[in-house]
């Protein structure tokens, strides 16, 4: 698509903070506090600013989500919603996605070894999350 996208405003409405990835430290990093600003705009750019603001919303809706602001995460909340556009639709959608371990998923994934990118494999336990198993084919 190639949309150009205020990132800064739309992470600011949803309450997210944008930092360099050159402050990032695992040890200090907080809720709501975004390292990965290339994947944000990325994401901007392919998907449009609703489509950006819907997957930045969706990962800070639960507390204990908000500090899953990883682009492993990003990606795969992207790609879930762009390959699945009857999801975008479900009146349950953020009370479904509050109610899972984004955390918990995005650490069982980085222990699998099966030679895929983490944020394949978060987007797998996304789909079977939400009944869209098997596998149909999807936007990148």
């Amino acid at each position: 698509m190639g949309q150009s996208v205020n990132i800064h405003k739309v992470a600011r409405e949803c309450g997210v903070v944008l930092r360099d990835w050159q402050h990032h430290s695992p040890t200090s990093r907080r809720a709501r506090e975004c390292f990965c600003k290339p994947t944000v705009r990325e994401i901007g750019r392919r998907h449009g600013e609703s489509h950006l603001r819907l997957v930045l919303m969706l990962v800070t809706g639960n507390p204990d989500n908000a500090g899953e602001l990883y682009a492993d995460v990003l990606k795969a909340v992207s790609r879930l919603l762009a390959g699945n556009p009857d999801l975008v639709r479900r009146p349950s959608l953020v009370d479904d996605f509050n109610a899972i371990d984004l955390g918990a998923l995005r650490r069982g994934a980085r222990t699998m070894k099966y030679g895929m990118a983490t944020s394949d494999e978060i987007l797998v336990a996304l789909r079977m999350q939400f009944g869209l198993w098997p596998y149909r084919g999807e936007a990148a």
